[in-house]
C-alpha cells in the first residue's frame, strides 16, 4: 500500500510540474483569429497583439491634446517584431522597442497590457486598444509622471 501512495505522488507531481513548465501561449490557434477586427486586443496575449499590429499602416489621426484631432498626410507605420519606422513625407526614423507588460489608466479605464517599450529611454511607446475593419486604436502610452494617456492614434492596415 505503501508503495502505492508513493507512485501516486511521484506521478502527481510529476503532472503538476509539468504543467506548471507549459506556456499559456501554445494553446492559442492563431489562424483562427480575425486579426481585422479585435475589440479588446489589448487584453489579449502577446502573440496576438505582436500578429496584429505587424505590418504596414498609414498613420490617420491622432487625438487629444489643445488640436483635437488631427489628420497626417503622408505618413506611414512598418512595425516589425522588435522595431518600427515611421515614414513621413520620405523622410524615416526607425525606433526600436521590447514588450512589457505595463498598468495605466486611459480614459478612467485601468489597463493591464502589452506595451512597446524603448529600452534606452526607459519608456513605454505605443499600446494597442481595438482593431475594427483594420483600423487600429493606438495609445501613446503615459510618461513622465503622467499617469494616464492623453492621446490616442489610429493606423490604417495597408493591404
Amino acid at each position: 500500500m505503501k508503495l502505492s501512495i508513493s507512485k501516486y505522488l511521484v506521478v502527481l507531481v510529476l503532472f503538476a510540474v509539468s504543467l506548471g513548465a507549459c506556456d499559456k501561449n501554445d494553446d492559442i490557434d492563431i489562424s483562427q483569429i480575425d486579426f481585422s477586427n479585435i475589440e479588446d486586443l489589448y487584453a489579449k496575449p502577446l502573440p496576438v497583439i505582436q500578429k496584429c499590429v505587424e505590418g504596414k499602416w498609414k498613420w490617420d489621426a491622432q487625438f487629444g491634446g489643445d488640436a483635437g484631432i488631427t489628420y497626417l498626410e503622408n505618413t506611414f507605420v512598418d512595425i516589425y517584431n522588435d522595431y518600427y519606422i515611421v515614414d513621413k513625407d520620405g523622410n524615416q526614423r526607425t525606433q526600436y522597442f521590447t514588450w512589457k507588460k505595463k498598468s495605466f489608466k486611459d480614459h478612467g479605464t485601468q489597463y493591464k497590457t502589452w506595451v512597446m517599450w524603448d529600452d534606452d529611454s526607459n519608456g513605454g511607446l505605443y499600446y494597442f486598444l481595438g482593431i475594427k475593419n483594420d483600423t487600429l486604436g493606438v495609445g501613446l502610452f503615459p510618461s513622465g509622471g503622467v499617469t494616464f494617456n492623453q492621446f490616442s492614434n489610429s493606423f490604417i492596415r495597408i493591404k
